[in-house]
């Protein structure tokens, strides 16, 4: 495994990655302590536990069900010394690649960065569900790299234009990387 960039990384921050590219950063920030969300879902409780099991800590919502308080229990563990909260921008259940504004206003109201994540593999094995997990597949590379950052401080009017601005960025990122790492890309452009 490579990670590339984690040196721009300024605790506290918010970072953006895309929900069918989450193995990687998880790979990379295994046992950082840093925050993330899970939705209210069956699935959710699965993916809270398997986060929670390696070193994360969660709280439970989504865009549909308790996203707001969840987000206000992110904001209030950042607040207390967590080093970072991690979101999914277009999860828990899509649309696929399209950024929701929680990574936006959770940034803007700590006051504090967003960075970008993504990750490719040389053997990528591609799930059929709604966000394309990608997996890598046995005794392939793995890199990880971080962008950014990008300031919060974002007019209220402009939120979601931001969050359109991070989904460009970041396919950018994982299409250039995908290329780079799988040599081809693993994913239809968007």
């Amino acid at each position: 495994m490579e990670a590339r960039n984690r040196e721009i990384l300024k605790p506290p921050y918010v970072l953006a990655l895309w929900h069918g590219r989450v193995i990687g950063s998880l790979m990379d920030n295994y046992d950082c302590g840093c925050v993330t969300m899970a939705s209210r879902s069956n699935d959710g409780a699965l993916a809270a536990g398997i986060v929670e099991g390696l070193g994360l800590k969660t709280t439970r919502g989504s865009g549909s069900r308790g996203g707001r308080e969840a987000l206000d229990e992110m904001e209030d563990m950042v607040r207390a010394g967590v080093p970072l909260a991690a979101l999914t921008v277009d999860g828990p259940r899509g649309p696929w690649r399209r950024v929701k504004t929680g990574t936006i206003v959770l940034a803007r109201r700590l006051g504090v960065p967003i960075y970008a994540v993504t990750f490719s593999t040389t053997r990528p094995r591609v799930l059929g569900s709604w966000d394309h997990m990608v997996l890598p597949g046995a005794f392939s590379k793995v890199v990880v790299v971080y962008a950014g950052p990008w300031s919060s401080d974002i007019p209220a009017k402009e939120i979601g234009a931001a969050a359109r601005k991070v989904g460009t960025y970041l396919n950018a990122l994982t299409e250039a990387l995908d290329l780079e790492v799988a040599g081809r890309e693993i994913w239809p452009p968007a």
